[in-house]
């Protein structure tokens, strides 16, 4: 270190002591500069938990991507099985005033009713991604046009 910065850094030590030490107005400094000091700590400190509780859900993610493959699937009973069909797939399809009825019986889903051909493949696929169906029988019908 070069002894122009050693002479500046006494230098300002010095200027901050008398700063701070002033007879008249020291006190008020010093509370000053510990309010100050002690605001910069708690913020801080609040970053540091912020990104704690980020890393931990981080961690927490990983855990359960690494850990899903190995869960079994749920199994539902068929009028819970029902009541998920009728909203995951009737609330999603395009089939306008839903003349179908459903059954289920052991995870097996039966459609029935009248519908086009291009809405029946698409419920038939919107039944099929439902959690917890087994399979499928399409028995819709679609109208003959004259």
């Amino acid at each position: 270190m070069s002894r122009f910065m050693r002479i500046a850094g006494f230098g300002a030590a010095i200027a901050a002591a008398v700063y701070l030490l002033d007879p008249d107005r020291g006190r008020s400094r010093r509370a000053k500069l510990a309010d100050q000091v002690g605001a910069a700590a708690r913020k801080t400190g609040e970053k540091v938990e912020a990104q704690a509780r980020h890393q931990k859900g981080v961690i927490q993610g990983m855990a359960h991507d690494l850990t899903e493959p190995f869960r079994p699937e749920p199994e539902f009973d068929d009028a819970t099985l029902l009541q998920k069909v009728r909203s995951e797939a009737l609330g999603r399809w395009q089939g306008g005033n839903h003349d179908v009825d459903i059954s289920i019986a052991d995870g097996i889903v039966t459609l029935k009713g009248t519908t086009t051909p291009d809405l029946a493949a698409d419920l038939t696929a919107l039944v099929e991604s439902v959690p917890g169906v087994v399979s499928v029988e399409d028995q819709l019908s679609v109208p003959q046009r004259s």
